[in-house]
């Protein structure tokens, strides 16, 4: 196990409890759809677009690249409207395998489960809906965009609300999680042991360490061995 006496385990939402890529995919699908239905463009078109830019590596101007490229939308469509529609969209994600078995078994362990994740509210909010996170998890889960930008990680507000919650001090808990350009500052400085999910299709999959965490894992099987206590021998 990450660290003896763990209580509590606390998961990232993207790329950690799914794949990120998987809902970029879905949002532009949605704007796709909704560009077909009210201009004549092909939504096809449209997807292959988008994803191509996506997969190319770039990263927050595809709808203005998209608008300003297209003869038919160039000066009729308002990309803030298209930002609405990417944010609101009912996601076509799923649970990493092995996701639900890793958190059914924390929970028969005894371990509380828990889940903190940046970005947009309404983004934010219906993935854990399309996930059902809410029967998955025990909680609570803290979407940090309920205190605005500011209170994104690694701004530490969401660790010491969980601390709160649950009434455990940080030696007692461990953060699993994906980026480590912004994860792991605010648990390892509580005190929380802090555990990387490197998995092949993560966005952040390549990117080196910042703060070292105490162990990284490279499949849900693996994360499952490090969190679950290891059986009594009688």
């Amino acid at each position: 196990m990450v660290r003896p006496g763990t209580r509590g385990v606390v998961l990232d939402l993207d790329d950690t409890l799914y794949l990120e890529r998987d809902y970029v995919r879905s949002g532009f699908g949605a704007v796709a759809e909704h560009l077909a239905a009210g201009w004549d463009v092909d939504a096809a078109r449209v997807r292959e677009h988008l994803w191509r830019r996506f997969t190319e590596g770039e990263r927050g101007s595809h709808f203005d690249d998209l608008v300003s490229g297209d003869p038919a939308l160039r000066d009729r469509v308002h990309v803030p409207d298209l930002v609405e529609v990417y944010r609101h969209h009912v996601p076509a994600i799923r649970l990493l395998p092995g996701i639900e078995d890793l958190v059914g078994a924390l929970r028969s362990a005894g371990l509380r489960t828990g889940v903190i994740s940046d970005g947009a509210l309404a983004s934010q909010q219906a993935k854990v809906d399309a996930l059902a996170v809410d029967r998955l998890i025990e909680g609570p889960v803290v979407l940090t965009d309920v205190w605005g930008r500011e209170g994104w990680k690694p701004h530490p507000r969401a660790f010491l609300h969980v601390q709160q919650a649950w009434s455990l001090p940080p030696e007692d808990l461990v953060y699993v999680g994906d980026n480590p350009h912004k994860d792991f500052d605010a648990p390892r400085d509580l005190g929380w042991a802090c555990v990387r999910l490197r998995l092949p299709g993560q966005l952040h999959a390549d990117v080196p360490d910042r703060v070292v965490p105490d162990l990284t894992v490279t499949s849900v099987g693996a994360l499952a061995e490090a969190l679950t206590p290891a059986p009594r021998l009688r």
